[in-house]
């Protein structure tokens, strides 16, 4: 049995426009901000917390965070967000206890921590600018890396009763390693180093 031309000819073309749109192209600068626009780097949700239970001994004694997690309990105390009970004792030792009040359960969630539960809240936005130093592999077009560069802003009200933000400062650049690739017939991309100082 014989094709007909006009048969191998559709099988011919839609063969090529298979292979026309398995090719993918080369990774440019322009390619990489267009495959973050595509997976939507919205602005998002930025949060602090600070230990439920806050205390140090002689054989763990206070460091400087104790110290910043005290102050943020007490801070939202004074906001009407929680009560704190406990104290120092004459050794040396303290413990101190929060409890969510009434105004505070509608503002506060919990997650564990490294220090046992932990009372927190959203302080900003992360908000992302654009990518600089692409740069594509010397052998494989499709494969390339870049610096994501972002900032935090907006800051919520609870932004600045939370000491315990470590280096959350508004409007100062950092920069994700990003690495740019084509896989399964799509273009994707993993944050290969999430946070640095912006140079």
């Amino acid at each position: 049995m014989t094709r007909s031309p006009l048969l191998s000819g559709l099988c011919l073309l839609l063969t090529a426009v298979v292979l026309a749109s398995c090719d993918p192209g080369t990774l440019t600068a322009e390619k990489a901000e267009s495959i973050l626009r595509v997976k939507e780097l919205r602005p998002e949700p930025v949060y602090a917390e600070v230990p439920q239970r806050v205390w140090w001994n002689a054989k763990a004694p206070r460091d400087d965070y104790d110290g910043k997690a005290l102050k943020t309990l007490r801070n939202l105390e004074a906001a009407g967000l929680l009560t704190v009970t406990g104290g120092e004792n004459p050794d040396g030792s303290a413990e101190y206890r929060a409890k969510v009040t009434e105004k505070g359960f509608r503002i506060l969630g919990t997650s564990p921590s490294n220090r046992g539960p932990a009372f927190r809240a959203q302080v900003a936005l992360k908000v992302y600018d654009g990518i600089r130093n692409f740069q594509r592999h010397p052998n494989e077009k499709t494969t390339g890396s870049a610096e994501l560069i972002w900032h935090y802003e907006k800051p919520t009200a609870l932004y600045p009763l939370f000491e315990t933000k470590i280096n959350k400062p508004l409007n100062k650049p950092f920069i994700s390693q990003v690495s740019f690739f084509f896989k399964d017939n799509a273009w994707r991309f993993d944050v290969t180093v999430p946070k640095l100082e912006a140079e």
